[in-house]
C-alpha cells in the first residue's frame, strides 16, 4: 500500500476503495474454497482441531489488520527507523501467524 501510494502520489484514504474491492474477491474465492475442501462428517471429526485452528482465522479481520497496518507504516514513513522496526515486527507477527496456521497436527 505504501509503495502504491508513493507510485501513484495519493494517500491511503484514495486507494481505500479498491482495497475494499480487493478484499471483496478474496472473501468470496476463501468461501468458494471452503466449500470445495471442506470434508465430510467422517473426515472433519478426525481433523477436529485443525479445523477449529482454521475456523479462528478470519479474511475479514486480516483485511482489517492489514489496513490499519499500511495506514500506519504510512504515517511513519518519514522516520525510517522506525518505520523499519515496525515493518520488521509486522513482518514477525504476520510469519508467526502463518506458521501457527501450517503447524502439522501430530498423531
Amino acid at each position: 500500500m505504501v509503495d502504491a501510494c508513493r507510485t501513484l502520489d495519493c494517500e491511503p484514504a484514495d486507494l481505500e476503495d479498491e482495497f475494499d474491492r480487493v478484499g471483496d474477491l478474496l472473501v468470496s474465492l476463501e468461501e468458494r474454497i471452503r466449500e470445495d475442501l471442506m470434508p465430510g462428517p467422517d473426515v472433519l471429526q478426525v481433523a477436529d482441531p485443525l479445523t477449529h485452528l482454521l475456523g479462528s482465522w478470519s479474511l475479514e479481520r486480516a483485511r482489517d489488520a492489514t489496513w490499519a497496518a499500511a495506514r500506519a507504516l504510512w504515517a511513519l514513513r518519514r522516520f525510517e527507523d522506525l518505520v523499519e522496526e515496525f515493518a520488521e515486527r509486522l513482518d514477525a507477527a504476520v510469519g508467526l501467524a502463518g506458521r501457527m496456521l501450517l503447524t502439522p497436527l501430530r498423531d
